[in-house]
């Protein structure tokens, strides 16, 4: 197929003339490859395009947000420039899909349904006022008098006549209650179908269907001969986006750690996304494409007096002053969308292209009238190994990390993140970025079993005093771990410790019993102790500290 951009010059050396007839097509949002602010879509369309000039008008609703629009066909048919229109008039119905004809054709036996439920009280009502017309002259009959209908004047008919009135009056009471009767069954018939058509107008109005003006995208066509073309046209939004969220299951039995992956897919506008094929993918055509440029910066001496004079030294920047670090990767990073995940069990194929990845989504997507949908990705399994982590001084109990290597062939994207140990919710939080082949650690909730101790023995009565002069302070510390639970616990106990970088401060640092492993991860001072913990007993850590420096100084730590 032929791609001409907006800025394309016509195929034909000479200009279109003016086009013969409208051709007025529909073409459905179909593809579409979803960053993670913006996306790049494609809308489909068959048309049979005459031989000679004319002009395709292809329905778009979001022609105001389209960048860059190209349009492609088959050979043999040139096109021009896309070119926005807008408040087309159309008939209404006239670009409506199966789907849209059946929700029309909805909405119109539902109007007819009220129409003819209005009709039926109408009629109800003419009734009640005919029963209450013929009432109304037997009351009139009761009551004689000047205005009423004269007795019988043959006292023998005044029998047959009061009771001729009587059955007529209980007829009328009958009909009346019927009457009245069919009229309330018919007033909930009317609610019943007053119902219904807001129910077929609403999921209607979900459909999108086009109304009797629409905005189109306008396009100069010519053709030698009568051809059916499939017509793509494509360009970039930023009305769409989309983020990770996971959902990250710990079993502390086997270490295994499962990871459900999800996507939530945004858009917003007026375009309609219905059974689209979608890519989610982490470039970002948005950054730029082009190095900072750079110029000369020759150096040059100024005149001291001269210039201060003149108003001081001239703070003269460099190429770091002016040239902007390049802006990272954004990845979307929010909250689960509140909205229900597709019942699907998709099989997920990452692509790379250099350090970008795609994920064609195996569905065909629809978004919700919300604007949001909830796609479930996959799952992934890691290996785990877990520790009890204790921090005494700063946490109560221990807490339960999880140590895994990204082995699963792809990097593990950032995103919002639910942890369940066992099953067990333990919070919500912030799942960061994994490279592939990295090491990662997650954090599985508190071991309430296992409750820390801290304490600070200087403040204590006698000879364990804290003890101050004005150039020496000494400390004594105990923290550690009880194992409250029925099992015995292997805790590792980290515990930041003092060390001095200036020469005129000397530490004197006691540990009782010496740490497992120092200095972890090259942070000086950061100890850990792996201690075994029996059911129903406390192990503890006894840290001293003597500081001595010079007189008139003062200090800054805190155990």
């Amino acid at each position: 197929m032929k791609r001409f951009l907006l800025t394309t010059a016509l195929c034909a050396a000479a200009p279109f003339a003016a086009h013969a007839d409208d051709i007025l097509i529909r073409a459905d949002l179909a593809e579409a490859t979803v960053f993670a602010a913006g996306a790049d879509v494609a809308r489909l369309a068959e048309a049979t395009i005459p031989a000679g000039r004319h002009r395709l008008l292809i329905a778009m609703p979001d022609v105001n947000t389209a960048e860059l629009p190209q349009i492609a066909g088959p050979e043999g048919v040139r096109f021009g420039p896309p070119q926005p229109l807008y408040n087309h008039p159309i008939e209404e119905g006239a670009l409506d899909d199966a789907e849209q004809v059946a929700g029309r054709a909805a909405v119109e036996a539902a109007e007819e349904a009220v129409e003819a439920a209005q009709d039926a009280i109408t009629e109800a009502d003419a009734r009640i006022r005919a029963i209450e017309t013929q009432q109304g002259y037997i009351a009139a009959i009761l009551r004689g008098g000047e205005n009423g209908v004269a007795m019988p004047e043959d006292p023998a008919q005044v029998p047959q006549f009061l009771a001729t009135l009587g059955a007529e009056t209980e007829r009328l009471s009958g009909e009346m209650l019927e009457a009245r009767v069919a009229r309330r069954d018919l007033s909930e018939t009317l609610v019943d179908a007053q119902t219904a058509l807001s129910d077929a107008t609403r999921a209607f109005h979900e459909l999108m269907p086009f109304g009797t003006q629409i905005n189109v995208m306008a396009v100069d066509v010519a053709a030698v001969e009568d051809v059916d073309a499939a017509l793509e046209l494509s360009y970039f939004t930023r009305t769409a986006s989309w983020q990770p969220s996971y959902e990250l299951d710990l079993d502390t039995e086997t270490g295994t750690l499962e990871i459900d992956r999800y996507v939530t897919l945004r858009t917003s506008g007026v375009a309609r996304w219905q059974d689209v094929a979608v890519t989610f993918s982490t470039s970002d055509p948005q950054r730029s494409r082009v190095p900072s440029e750079l110029s000369s910066i020759p150096a040059r001496l100024i005149d001291r007096e001269t210039e201060q004079r003149s108003g001081g030294i001239v703070a003269l920047e460099t190429a770091a002053d002016v040239a902007p670090a390049p802006a990272p990767l954004a990845i979307a990073q929010s909250g689960y969308a509140n909205v229900a995940a597709a019942v699907i069990e998709p099989v997920i194929t990452a692509e790379f292209s250099g350090l970008s990845v795609s994920y064609p989504y195996p569905e065909p997507v629809s978004v919700a009238p919300s604007g949001e949908v909830l796609l479930a990705f996959d799952t992934l399994e890691l290996e785990t190994e877990t520790e009890n982590r204790a921090i005494p001084r700063w946490d109560e109990t221990a807490f339960l990390i999880a140590m895994t290597d990204n082995d699963s062939g792809e990097p593990i994207l950032p995103g919002d993140a639910r942890f369940y140990r066992d099953g067990a919710l333990m919070g919500d939080g912030y799942l960061p970025l994994i490279p592939m082949g990295a090491e990662a650690e997650m954090a599985f909730g508190a071991l309430d079993h296992l409750q820390l101790t801290w304490i600070d023995r200087s403040l204590a009565e006698g000879d364990r005093g804290l003890f101050v002069s004005s150039n020496t302070q000494s400390r004594e510390i105990a923290f550690g771990v009880e194992n409250t639970g029925p099992d015995a616990e292997t805790v590792r106990i980290m515990y930041a410790t003092p060390f001095a970088e200036q020469e005129d401060l000397e530490l004197d640092l006691t540990l009782n019993p010496r740490p497992s492993e120092e200095d972890i991860d090259d942070m000086r001072g950061v100890h850990a102790w792996d201690i075994e913990v029996a059911p129903g007993e406390e192990e503890i850590i006894e840290m001293g500290v003597d500081f001595e420096f010079p007189d008139g100084q003062i200090l800054d730590w805190r155990p």
